[in-house]
């Protein structure tokens, strides 16, 4: 297996990953869920008790992210056959928002006459938009017919959720031994092909403080082979990276490190690379692949407003993956021959919007201190200034007087900066303007004798 001149290794064409590791693995069953077993077990009796129909409190599970607090949420739903009803934070906003969607999940069974199971995720997001939302979800604890779970990473992150430490049976979720997290990725490994160094494996595992995604995001980038000198180099910080180069790696590469090192190395923020990416996909890919590579980007997108709602920056590592070698390797196959890369219309939008609200100002405060009345009132009064331009014989005597240049005539006249209506109107505006200054001049002499 060759090595690259940066020391990484380098994927072979028909070891490109068309799924994320942290998908194909996604724990199925209790015995594939790692860490936490006693939560596990007792989480196990309580979805029990409830078939036997003996209500139980609702759970709250809550510790650290990627500890698997969702997946086991989900594994009770699939394991007991019961559907699952899920709302998180972004469905938190007041309190007619839980009670529409959740109230009717709450007092009903399924289509087939089994459970429900609702999955409050992120109730910790209440904190920053909630509007009644929190007491909503508490009565819909008290009322509901049907098992509930809430999710957190801080239980004790508001006084708005003090209720739920006394409404629901709290289970905290302990950072995963990496030991167990060593153990299920050599597992994988062996399954996946890739060769791996036990020692490289062990430090990856630390590495990832307790986060089995984290590692496992960790493992995919630095297939097919993983040695020591790779996961001590996994996070270093070198050169800066122009743009192209780097569009160039994450739509063209095969090697998960190598688009990562150099995302990581760019000179732009990873909001801006993630706009160039989602710009480039369409143009950069096919079919399928399109298809393939928007649904990756989109979780990196989840990710982002998880942050954005909790500030929580320990989620930008999956972003991160997701948006650059996540849609890189997303492909189905090498697109020969140069495909040129385009820089984000949504960026070059927003750029020429904000200078049109500019010019926008500049013409309102002309027309406010040639009319004696405030910006605002400028900015009512540009239509009628628009239908004056409008007119041939009314246009160069309006502009003589409110003295506008080039470009705020082609933005009142809706048409481009260099176009001959526009220069024939700012030379008419001028005669009219030295016209004016000559009469001036002419009386001042007449009134001199």
């Amino acid at each position: 297996m060759r090595r690259t001149e940066t020391g990484f290794n380098s994927f072979a064409p028909n070891f490109i990953m068309s799924q994320l590791l942290v998908d194909k693995y996604y724990p199925k069953n209790f015995d594939e869920f790692i860490g936490n077993v006693e939560i596990v077990d007792s989480a196990r009796k309580w979805a029990e008790k409830w078939n036997e129909n003996k209500a139980q409190k609702p759970l709250c599970f809550f510790g650290q992210s990627g500890s698997g607090k969702t997946t086991l949420a989900y594994i009770i739903a699939k394991s007991m056959g019961w559907e699952i009803f899920e709302m998180n934070s972004s469905n938190f906003r007041t309190k007619d928002d839980i009670e529409k969607i959740a109230g009717v999940a709450a007092g009903n069974s399924s289509l087939f006459g089994t459970k429900r199971l609702i999955l409050l995720d992120e109730v910790d997001g209440l904190q920053s938009q909630d509007r009644g939302g929190a007491g909503a979800i508490f009565s819909l604890i008290k009322e509901t017919t049907n098992p509930v779970i809430l999710t957190a990473n801080n239980i004790y992150s508001d006084r708005k959720l003090v209720p739920l430490r006394t409404l629901t049976e709290l289970k905290e979720f302990r950072k995963i031994n990496y030991l167990s997290i060593a153990k299920r990725l050599r597992e994988i490994c062996t399954e996946e092909g890739i060769e791996f160094d036990p020692d490289a494996i062990k430090e990856l595992a630390k590495n990832s403080s307790g986060d089995f995604r984290s590692a496992l995001l960790d493992v995919q980038s630095l297939a097919p082979n993983i040695q020591m000198s790779d996961v001590k180099e996994l996070y270093p910080r070198g050169r800066k990276e122009k743009i192209f180069p780097v569009m160039t790696k994450i739509f063209k590469g095969h090697n998960a490190m190598e688009i990562q090192q150099v995302a990581w190395n760019s000179e732009v923020s990873g909001d801006l690379l993630m706009r160039w990416v989602e710009e480039n996909i369409p143009r950069q890919f096919e079919g399928e692949d399109i298809s393939n590579a928007f649904n990756i980007l989109s979780r990196a997108d989840i990710f982002n407003g998880r942050i954005w709602r909790r500030q929580h920056y320990g989620f930008m590592k999956y972003s991160s993956a997701l948006s650059t070698w996540g849609v890189g390797l997303s492909r189905s196959k090498d697109y020969q021959g140069w495909r040129p890369f385009q820089f984000p219309s949504l960026l070059s939008s927003l750029s020429a919007s904000t200078s049109k609200r500019e010019l926008k100002k500049k013409i309102a405060e002309k027309i406010g201190k040639k009319m004696h009345t405030s910006k605002r009132q400028g900015i009512k009064d540009i239509p009628f200034i628009q239908m004056f331009l409008e007119n041939k014989e009314l246009a160069p005597n309006t502009n003589a007087y409110f003295e506008f240049d080039d470009k705020e005539i082609a933005f009142l006249m809706n048409t481009k900066v260099d176009t001959k209506k526009v220069k024939t109107l700012i030379e008419e505006s001028k005669e009219i303007q030295k016209d004016i200054i000559r009469e001036k001049i002419h009386g001042k002499q007449q009134k001199l004798f």
